[in-house]
């Protein structure tokens, strides 16, 4: 690790990330968290809504099962290409800045994908959206482990990220709503809105605290620190240690450097497990409740209750992971949500999908949230966006399988129960993968120890 010192007139000095990690939550924290929460609903709304209006786009456009997976597939594509250009960028221009160039690229292709009169162009815009999902989602989480509290990392970070089952259920909401009277257009055009955030967080969101020290803007720096830690206030002089990497790039093989490279592999493939699963599932839900001869409604419904127990087992599975830590949940989670979807084959009665439905949101979704807040402190706050854009990119393959997958799976006329076998039994391997990851190279970790 290389540590950069900036020296003011003498006084004591301060290991800014040290300072951070210590902080207690407060209004700036909240700030914060709320910001990023409400940028993450616009992936979970993309996501939900596509799964959603799935059958009219199939009718509409006169898609095959597997043209209507491939273009599920399209925005994850995006999304892969957006990681590995806006990972490296955010280390270099700063995160903030690319989270509100990034939100209103989402913006705009989510305008767009609403006027298309084309498989094609609808493709292609919901390629676009992934592009900048792609660069927004990693520089939210980086950006966000680094300025939150150690002690409520786990549970906040899978707060952020529980935004995305918040927009699913706003999805599923508006679906069931807009639908009869929009049709599918209006819910892509009405996701635009998010595009006022974009000022917003230019204003109030912090900038990472390494591209403030390479920039040279240490009274910005402190002023971020001082709204960190209510009655404290860095002093004028104060010496500031921040680290910040050897070199204003941060080649992907830094990554993997200092014993990382094993558990950087591991983490890339659960990452994308997981991912196959979520977006297999989510945007094949309601086309597979149709049929298996229930109501478009009931499909969107069982969407909905997706969603809400998503929330609500990410916040404790957040809760739990920073008590026990979170590679001890993780494998519990993975395990629910492999047999809450294997069981759903094999199940007919309402109430008894409902239910596992749910526990399945809470096991995948619930781990990615987990997972989220788990990989950043992982590296160092100098690499943290490129690591994790990388994660974030390389994952997504698994989010552009698992819909093709299934498509192809339902246009061979593979059974309902064989479909969501396929799409439970990779979590066995996710169970099995994270147990591999080395702790003992985390950054988080060796930081605790030096403390």
């Amino acid at each position: 690790m290389s540590t950069t010192r900036w020296v003011l007139p003498k006084t004591e000095a301060i290991k800014v990330n040290n300072w951070l990690d210590t902080s207690r939550f407060n209004s700036f924290h909240f700030t914060v968290f709320l910001l990023c929460l409400s940028l993450m609903t616009m992936d979970g709304y993309d996501l939900f809504v596509y799964g959603a209006a799935m059958p009219l786009l199939m009718k509409g456009f006169s898609m095959t099962p597997a043209q209507a997976g491939a273009i599920g597939s399209a925005a994850s594509i995006g999304t892969m290409a957006g990681a590995l250009i806006f990972g490296p960028l955010a280390d270099r221009v700063g995160r903030r800045t690319t989270i509100v160039v990034t939100i209103v690229v989402c913006a705009a292709s989510m305008f767009f994908s609403g006027l298309s009169n084309s498989v094609a162009t609808f493709g292609f815009w919901r390629f676009m959206f992934g592009v900048g999902n792609g660069g927004m989602v990693p520089s939210i989480m980086a950006l966000a482990s680094e300025w939150v509290p150690a002690r409520n990392r786990s549970m906040l970070i899978s707060g952020i990220s529980s935004g995305v089952q918040f927009g699913g259920m706003f999805g599923a909401l508006m679906g069931i709503w807009a639908f009869p009277h929009f049709g599918w257009r209006g819910v892509f055009i009405f996701a635009a809105a998010p595009i006022a955030l974009a000022p917003i967080c230019w204003k109030f969101m912090p900038e990472s605290t390494t591209h403030l020290a390479r920039t040279n803007q240490l009274e910005q720096l402190k002023s971020f620190m001082s709204k960190s830690r209510h009655g404290e206030k860095v002093p004028e002089n104060a010496e500031l240690d921040v680290d910040t990497g050897k070199t204003r790039s941060v080649p992907l093989k830094e990554v993997f450097k200092r014993g990382r490279a094993f558990s950087t592999v591991i983490l890339w493939v659960v990452y994308g497990i997981n991912l196959y699963t979520i977006y297999g599932f989510t945007i094949w839900l309601p086309k597979l409740m149709v049929n298996h001869g229930l109501t478009l409604t009931s499909g969107l419904t069982f969407m909905l209750m997706l969603s809400i127990s998503s929330i609500v087992g990410s916040f404790f599975a957040g809760r739990i992971a920073d008590r026990i830590g979170a590679r001890r949940v993780l494998p519990f989670l993975y395990l629910m949500a492999f047999c809450s979807i294997a069981l759903v084959g094999f199940s007919t009665k309402y109430a008894v999908l409902m239910i596992l439905v749910s526990l399945a949101g809470i096991g995948f979704n619930g781990a990615q949230n987990v997972i989220n807040g788990y990989i950043p402190p992982y590296y160092p706050p100098s690499m943290r966006s490129t690591a994790v854009a990388y994660n974030f990119g390389f994952g997504r393959l698994g989010s552009i399988i698992g819909p093709t997958a299934i498509g192809v799976l339902l246009s061979m006329r593979f059974s309902y129960e064989t479909t969501l076998v396929a799409l439970a039994m990779p979590s066995i391997l996710s169970t099995v993968g994270i147990l591999l990851v080395r702790e003992k190279y985390s950054y988080s970790r060796r930081v605790t120890a030096a403390h």
